[in-house]
């Protein structure tokens, strides 16, 4: 199956007289939490209540880590670390927590993920 695009026109931030055109995904939906864990316990040996756990427990131990300032690295899966912006200081004696402006969480996907998607096909619906 092909993901969906289509096709968006867009102004420029900097001169809304000019426009140009993009491709964006349609959105397919989501796929939650229970869904995945019918899907792994299709292809391995666990049951549903046993994925479940499993991936109740990693969210709930994954901010533990975060917090300690670490980043997370899932084999073969990915790496999640925080991600910080401020804003900027004259001097570094001005700067303390309160220039924080915003939090992220960053997913870095392993090589392996990424070439996983190699074969991904597209279909353009507009």
């Amino acid at each position: 199956m092909a993901v969906k695009l289509k096709k968006i026109q867009r102004k420029n931030p900097l001169n809304a007289a000019l426009t140009k055109w993009y491709l964006t995904q349609e959105s397919a939906g989501n796929v939650g939490l229970q869904e995945i864990a019918r899907e792994i316990e299709g292809r391995s040996a666990l049951s549903l209540g046993d994925v479940q756990s499993v991936l109740s427990n990693l969210m709930d131990v994954m901010p533990i880590f975060l917090k300690l300032g670490q980043s997370i690295k899932l084999e073969g899966f990915g790496t999640f670390r925080v991600s910080v912006t401020s804003d900027g200081t004259t001097t570094p004696d001005e700067l303390n927590a309160h220039h924080i402006k915003g939090v992220k969480l960053v997913f870095l996907p392993s090589v392996d993920l990424k070439r996983s998607l190699d074969d991904i096909s597209f279909e353009i619906t507009q």
